[in-house]
C-alpha cells in the first residue's frame, strides 16, 4: 500500500482511539481531555511507528534486489574468467591427448 493510503488508515486509527477513549470515560461521567489527548498521542505514534517500519523494510528489500543484481552480475564475470582460465589448460591437454590416441592406434 502507498504512503498516502497508509496515512488514511493511520487517520481512523486515531479518530477511532480518541472516540472511543471518550465514550469510555464518559460512561463514568470522568471524561478527562488530558487522557483523550495522550490516547490520540499513544495511537499517533504507533500508526507513524507502523508506517516508518513499512518503509524501512522497503529500503532494505530495495537494497538486497540491488545487491542480488551485483552478485549476479559478478557471477557472470568469474564465470567468463573461470573458463577462460580453464581452456587455457584443457586446450593443451586435448591436443595431447590426441597425439597418444593417434599413438596407440598406429
Amino acid at each position: 500500500m502507498d504512503v498516502r493510503g497508509d496515512i488514511g488508515l493511520v487517520a481512523i486509527m486515531v479518530f477511532s482511539s480518541v472516540m472511543l477513549t471518550y465514550k469510555w470515560l464518559s460512561l463514568y461521567d470522568n471524561v478527562s481531555s488530558s487522557v483523550i489527548f495522550f490516547a490520540f498521542l499513544l495511537t499517533l505514534s504507533l500508526g507513524a511507528l507502523i508506517i516508518s517500519i513499512e518503509l524501512r523494510m522497503k529500503k532494505v528489500m530495495e537494497e538486497f534486489e540491488s545487491t542480488k543484481r551485483a552478485i549476479a552480475v559478478n557471477a557472470d564475470d568469474i564465470e567468463s574468467r573461470v573458463e577462460g582460465k580453464l581452456n587455457a589448460f584443457i586446450v593443451p591437454l586435448e591436443e595431447r591427448l590426441d597425439r597418444i590416441e593417434k599413438r596407440i592406434y598406429r
